[in-house]
Parts: structure tokens; C-alpha cells; sequence
């Protein structure tokens, strides 16, 4: 989940600016059009829809509009697959308290209009219910947790369960549930350190991984430290995590039962990682040149053409092969791609819009 608060960025790129007043950006960097592209289905009107989780029978999507760290609010989107309409799921109105709180016991109201989302992640307890988990960087820095009610004659709706709050001086990138109702979250960055996003994007340790439980908080995973750590995914059977470390460009698997890193893969700049259909792990590996992003993050509404590339790894293996790769109109700067239904929905942190590809687009190589 790429994104860095533009103080601490322009402290690093005050240092290179000679460099970068020198260096070209590439045509199709910012894109203002919504104009399909070949196979390349733009659906524009959205905010920086970073991430996607889909809802069980398959007949919507759930888009974590971002606000740029908290710099702006966003919203949970209703995503309808079938005609490409959406709506705001929350904040709509006034949210009420439930009679029990599923998170932190000091956490008893549900955020507000200033509601900034990021990272998600979807999962089935142990009782049957679903969890929604949304990273929360607006009014306050924590994890939102959303009971997702279906209903055969009934949209999906959400109601607001309580949150929980990470350990202190922590940006929250990431977010996976378990299904007995733990949550783990990686830390970007210590926010109160100004130079901590410098020292990430040099390689520096900035981030690690931490878990929560009901009854014990939140605590360090040990051996988890990384540079800009970023997205995070649990496998189907639950005894392990992928953690995404961003400038390490390398995707740490995690024995959770062991507390240890038990396989190392290599991609450059990974973000956002779903479960692809074939079981391997899609993670959007970004460029991150340094005078592209400069360009399109000085108006966030525009949509950006960052190249990138949907990278597949076998969890087993730890191997890896690009999928897909694409660079300029109609949408770049690509945070996750999700597959469904014979298509893939890939989102941003910049711009208007999310992209539909056909899935045989995705062949490999």
C-alpha cells in the first residue's frame, strides 16, 4: 500500500532535486481521460480505490477509497459487478455504538465523516459471521472492525463492531483477520520519527508486524522488522503470513505457531497481495521512480500511469513469474489486483478509478 505523507517525501526529494529537475517523465504519466484501451476497462468516479476484498457470493465488491494517509477522508464502496455501479457504504449518516464491543474495550464510538480508510481484509469467523477490517487513518490512527451483513433480498450492508488501536507512534499500512478474531497489522513507519519515511526509502528497518487478541492486546511479532513494511495476507489455513516488505523488495513468509520467517521470495516494490485462482499469491509491484511519483502526487485526483506489474508467487515454493505488466492510459500506479469472475479489478492509490482486465490477460510468462 504504497503512499507517503508528502512533508516527509519532500524532505528526501529536496536532496535530489537537481537530479530530478533533470530526469523526463514519460508520456501517459498523468492521465485525465476515461477511455477504455483495448482490453483496458477503466471505471472512473472513484477515489483512489486502494483495496478489494470480495463479498461472499461473488455478486459485489467492497473498495477502500483512499484518503492519502489521512489527509483527506474516504469511503467503503458497494461495488456491483454485474453493471459496474457502486455506492457508499460508510460513512453514510450517524453509525451507532453496538451493545458489545468487539475490539478495544476503550474504543466505544465509531468514526466519523473524517474516516481516511486503507488496507482491508475480509474474514469468516468461527461463528459463521464475517468480519470486515478496514485501516483507519482519519480522526484517529486504528484498525475498524465491521460486522458484513448479507441478506438474500437485501444489499450487503456494514455495521461498525469496534476497533482496534495499535501500539503507540504507529502508521498502520495492512490488515489480516483470523478466524478466532485476531488481527494482525503491519506498522509502515513510526509517524513521530520525520525522517522515518527517508530512512525507509534508503532501505533503512522502519516497520514490523504486530498482532492482536481480546484478551492480551496487541503485541510485537519478533522478526518481523523490515524497510517500509506493507501489505500482509494469511493463507487459507491460517499457519502462515506473506508480508510484503516494500524497499527490502522481498515477500517474507511467516510460521505463525514457530514466530519466524520461514521463506524468503524477491519482488520489487510489492504492495497489496490477494489469493489469485490457481492458489499462488498476486502481489502489484510497482516502479517507484522517483520522478514519476513526484509528478502525480502533486494532485491526487489525477490518475497516475506508474508502471507496474502483478507478480504471482507460489507460496510453497517461493518462486515467482510476472503475470501482467502495463505502463501509462488507461491506469497505473497499481495497488492490488483481485480476480473474480473471469475478470481482475485492480486498484490505485492515485486518481479516479479502477481498472477491469480480462483474466486471460493474465497468461504469464
Amino acid at each position: 500500500m504504497q503512499c507517503f505523507h508528502r512533508l516527509s517525501f519532500c524532505v528526501l526529494t529536496f536532496g535530489v532535486a537537481i537530479i530530478l529537475s533533470a530526469c523526463s517523465v514519460p508520456e501517459g504519466t498523468l492521465i485525465t481521460d476515461c477511455v477504455d484501451q483495448g482490453n483496458l476497462h477503466p471505471v472512473c468516479g472513484l477515489q483512489s480505490p486502494e483495496d478489494i476484498a470480495i463479498v461472499p457470493g461473488g455478486d459485489y465488491l467492497l473498495l477502500s477509497e483512499l484518503g492519502s494517509m489521512g489527509e483527506r477522508p474516504g469511503r467503503i464502496v458497494l461495488f456491483n459487478v454485474a453493471d459496474e455501479s457502486w455506492k457508499p457504504l460508510f460513512p453514510v449518516g450517524a453509525a451507532l455504538a453496538p451493545r458489545e464491543l468487539q475490539g478495544d474495550a476503550n474504543c466505544t464510538e465509531p468514526p466519523g465523516a473524517e474516516m481516511s480508510p486503507h488496507g482491508t481484509h475480509l474474514v469468516q469467523l468461527e461463528d459463521g459471521s464475517w468480519r470486515y477490517l478496514v485501516v483507519n487513518h482519519g480522526g484517529r490512527e486504528a484498525v475498524e472492525l465491521f460486522s458484513l451483513q448479507l441478506s438474500p433480498s437485501s444489499e450487503p450492508g456494514l455495521q461498525w463492531q469496534g476497533c482496534v488501536f495499535p501500539a503507540d507512534n504507529t502508521l498502520v499500512n495492512d490488515v489480516v483477520g483470523l478466524s478466532n478474531g485476531d488481527v494482525i497489522y503491519t506498522r509502515m513507519f513510526h509517524p513521530q520519527d520525520i525522517l522515518g519515511q527517508v530512512r525507509g526509502l534508503l532501505g533503512f528497518d522502519t516497520g514490523d508486524v504486530w498482532r492482536w487478541n481480546k484478551h492480551s492486546g496487541v503485541r510485537l511479532l519478533p522478526g518481523t522488522a523490515g524497510s517500509l513494511t506493507n501489505g500482509i495476507e494469511v493463507s487459507p489455513d491460517e499457519h502462515f503470513i506473506f508480508i510484503n516488505q516494500y524497499m527490502d523488495k522481498e515477500i517474507h513468509k511467516y510460521d505463525l505457531a514457530g514466530e519466524q520467517v520461514v521463506g524468503i521470495g524477491h519482488v520489487a516494490h510489492a504492495d497489496n497481495s490477494a489469493w489469485g485462482p490457481g492458489g499462488e499469491l498476486w502481489l502489484a509491484s510497482q516502479a517507484m521512480e522517483l520522478p514519476v511519483y513526484q509528478a502525480c502526487t502533486r494532485d491526487q485526483s489525477i490518475t497516475c500511469g506508474m508502471s507496474f506489474e502483478i507478480v504471482a508467487l507460489d507460496p510453497q515454493t517461493m518462486k515467482t513469474r510476472v503475470i501482467f505488466r502495463h505502463q501509462g492510459p488507461p491506469m497505473g500506479a497499481a495497488t492490488v489486483a483481485t480476480a473474480h469472475r473471469g475478470k481482475v479489478y485492480i486498484g490505485s492509490f492515485l486518481g479516479d478509478r479502477l481498472l477491469v482486465v480480462p483474466l486471460a490477460e493474465f497468461a504469464g510468462e
